[in-house]
């Protein structure tokens, strides 16, 4: 385990960081949209956008500690009479936790998916997921159900003739 916490933090830096919890975005929206398809609930902007517009800001978060330590490690040494001393290895510890930190709830988020849309999860997961999943299990009763393309039509065809 030590070996792979090892290789993981040398090869990461805040780009890698960020295009992994990318990718984990982009999962967790997708599993989402595909069980509100499959629970028949109305797949929503609110819905699909409102999850991103949480998530790809945390997901931004380390690309963002690792430009804020590039910058400084090109400003002067010297800076109004003090000596700014700088350790960029703070950063990159603080880059790689937060990653871990979004990152689990990301895994989280997307087993909650993965078990609504009716993809198993391994049993070891379904006890730490409860909670996301009832959360979501909420959302299908608080969110209106979708309409299938007949009922949407006849409702078009209705709202014509009232005009």
């Amino acid at each position: 385990m030590e070996e792979l916490v090892r290789y993981a933090f040398s090869v990461s830096n805040g780009a890698t960081e960020t295009a992994v919890l990318f990718i984990l975005v982009f999962l967790d929206t997708f599993l989402g949209t595909l069980w509100r398809k499959r629970n028949s609930v109305a797949r929503t902007s609110g819905g699909g956008l409102g999850g991103l517009t949480r998530s790809v800001p945390l997901a931004l978060m380390p690309v963002t500690i690792w430009t804020f330590t590039i910058l400084m490690s090109v400003v002067p040494q010297h800076l109004g009479g003090r000596y700014v001393t700088f350790d960029p290895m703070i950063f990159d510890v603080i880059s790689f936790g937060i990653t871990l930190t979004i990152g689990a709830y990301m895994v989280k988020s997307i087993s909650a998916n993965m078990q609504l849309a009716g993809i198993p999860i391994p049993s070891f997961l379904v006890k730490w997921v409860e909670d996301e999943y009832h959360v979501k299990l909420q959302k299908i009763e608080d969110e209106p159900t979708a309409k299938s393309g007949e009922a949407v039509t006849e409702q078009a065809t209705e709202n014509s003739e009232v005009k």
